[in-house]
């Protein structure tokens, strides 16, 4: 009888800290991938939609200034509406992304400098403008403006080593940004040991002992079942699936999120493509909030294993007597 009940309250502390093991993770497993969906929506996506804003309206604000100054219109038009709006639009994306940049304190720094570059670039750009009727002065000033802007000398090739003009400075920032990105979309090895080893192993074991001692207790005690371990086996094999498979539609959300941000174009059309990527977080959003039930369920998985052979181990106390 005493060993009888030494062995059910061996295996009841087995299975209660099997079931804490279990629950700690799965809950890691799930919280890794689910963790960034909230980051990505509202702080890489934006960040990385403001700089590429700004790559593209000042790439284009030139070409609209070269347009108005060397075709002609300047004395008529001026700079032209064109020019005025991409450029305000690119200072209105910098001031956001050094507000959002998530690229950390050297990309901030970047982005300051790229602020000072960008005033001094339509200074060169109005002094072309004011000097429109010497030709020579003018394409000097534009050749000027182009350099600090793109780097080259207008005959497509490099000017100056490095990354010192605008938009190869826009780049470098855009580049930590997409590596965060990167980061915060991967499954990564870490994920796969989790998921692919972890969590089948901390789940596996108690499903087996729970199914061993269900068929202990009905040669002992000659009851079929025991509908509480019946309940707990049910909730890890339910349990498992069903996050598993919520990982993964998570896990595809991201990688979508992921792409979008990898095109080349984003910065033409970054209100289109930010709510693409928010349409896609928010489809992730109530499959996060899924992490706050694992722990719920590894404090009902252990009441059930506890209830379940608590009786049994009482039952064994009262013989002894």
């Amino acid at each position: 009888m005493n060993g009888t009940r030494g062995f059910l309250i061996r295996r009841l502390v087995t299975l209660l800290a099997l079931s804490v093991a279990a629950s700690a993770v799965l809950f890691t497993a799930y919280y890794g991938v689910s963790r960034n969906t909230q980051a990505v929506r509202d702080a890489s996506a934006p960040a990385i939609l403001q700089v590429a804003a700004a790559n593209e309206a000042l790439d284009e604000s030139y070409e609209y200034a070269k347009r108005s100054l060397v075709g002609g219109t300047g004395d008529i038009e001026g700079l032209g509406e064109d020019y005025r709006t991409t450029l305000s639009t690119a200072n209105q994306a910098l001031a956001q992304a050094l507000k959002s940049t998530t690229a950390g304190p050297s990309a901030r720094q970047t982005l300051l400098t790229v602020t000072g570059l960008v005033s001094s670039y339509g200074d060169l750009v109005q002094q072309a403008y004011v000097n429109r009727d010497n030709a020579a002065l003018r394409d000097a000033y534009l050749g000027y403006a182009e350099t600090m802007l793109r780097g080259d000398d207008g005959s497509g090739h490099r000017a100056r080593s490095g990354d010192s003009d605008i938009l190869a400075r826009l780049a470098q920032v855009e580049r930590k940004q997409l590596r965060l990105l990167d980061q915060q979309t991967s499954f990564g090895w870490l994920l796969s040991l989790a998921w692919w080893v972890l969590v089948p192993a901390a789940c596996a074991w108690p499903v087996v002992l729970l199914v061993r001692t269900q068929r202990f207790l009905r040669l002992r005690f000659r009851r079929r079942f025991n509908p509480f371990l019946l309940v707990a086996t049910g909730l890890l094999l339910l349990t498992v699936p069903t996050l598993a498979v919520l990982t993964y539609q998570t896990q595809d959300r991201l990688a979508q999120a992921r792409t979008s941000l990898r095109q080349t174009n984003i910065g033409k059309a970054p209100d289109t493509t930010n709510k693409r990527v928010s349409t896609k977080m928010e489809e992730t959003h109530w499959r996060t909030g899924a992490v706050v039930w694992i722990p719920m369920g590894g404090v009902l998985l252990a009441a059930l294993v506890f209830v379940g052979l608590q009786p049994r181990i009482d039952e064994y106390r009262f013989r002894a007597r």
